[in-house]
């Protein structure tokens, strides 16, 4: 039986993230998994850690790369996508406008940041 567990990676250490249009900013390490497209930004405070990418398949858009993940920039993840490619850890692929309100969602792809 395939292990579902998440196979996280640290990719960069150190990220500046900004959420909710920069009224919040958090410091960490990020942690990727390929298989889920999920990443995770690790405070290390004590803290659970925030979880950085949204699942949009309702909305048929998958990751199209290992390397790519999704982004919400709406609400509370405003700010989220920018400040990764602020980092140097991720560029812009695409943006998507999903649901009743057509909210921003942006596609990104990683990259890998030197330490």
């Amino acid at each position: 039986m395939r292990s579902t567990a998440p196979r996280l990676d640290a990719i960069a250490e150190d990220v500046t993230v900004r959420f909710a249009g920069g009224s919040l900013r958090l410091t960490g390490t990020l942690l990727f998994d390929p298989r889920t497209a999920s990443l995770i930004l690790d405070t290390q405070d004590g803290e659970p850690e925030e979880m950085l990418t949204v699942n949009l398949a309702v909305y048929g858009l998958f990751p199209e790369t290992p390397d790519e993940i999704l982004v919400k920039d709406w609400s509370e993840g405003e700010g989220t996508a920018q400040s990764l490619i602020d980092a140097g850890v991720a560029e812009f692929v695409n943006e998507h406008f999903v649901g009743p309100f057509s909210s921003r969602a942006v596609r990104l792809r990683l990259i890998k940041k030197e330490n």
